[in-house]
């Protein structure tokens, strides 16, 4: 594929998996092999996983994007990733990713973000005291 379409690629990512919540898109955008090195060399699975817990607690998530490069198969975004919470507050995190792709799928994708959104996200979906795991 070309840049374009890779670029396209992570674009429907963005929006459509993580922002969005759907994970047929998912299915479609992300290789069987995908591995997430911000999170611990996550796959698919575990992908699927925080998509579900973020979309169950935040009340909007969007991506504002800044820029997007891509060469080959890498591309590299540079944006705004905002998120609304329970309370109604906002959060936004600068934040640059690297995504590798192969054959029009994400394999390996990277990201930083400023400030740490898990800081704020993980005692959201932490389960309530006394609840039983």
């Amino acid at each position: 594929m070309g840049t374009e379409e890779n670029k396209a690629v992570v674009r429907r990512f963005m929006s459509e998996v993580i922002a969005g919540g759907n994970l047929d898109v998912a299915d479609e955008v992300l290789a069987s092999n995908y591995v997430n090195l911000a999170m611990g060399g996550s796959d698919l699975a575990g992908i699927k996983t925080m998509v579900t817990a973020t979309s169950a607690v935040l009340k909007e998530q969007r991506f504002d994007d800044e820029e997007m490069v891509a060469d080959g198969d890498a591309v590299f975004a540079r944006f705004n990733y905002v998120i609304t919470l329970p309370d109604g507050s906002t959060t936004t995190s600068r934040a640059l990713a690297y995504y590798r792709l192969a054959n029009g799928k994400i394999v390996v994708n990277d990201a930083m973000f400023d400030p740490d959104l898990m800081h704020v996200l993980l005692p959201l979906m932490a389960p309530p005291p006394g609840a039983q795991s």
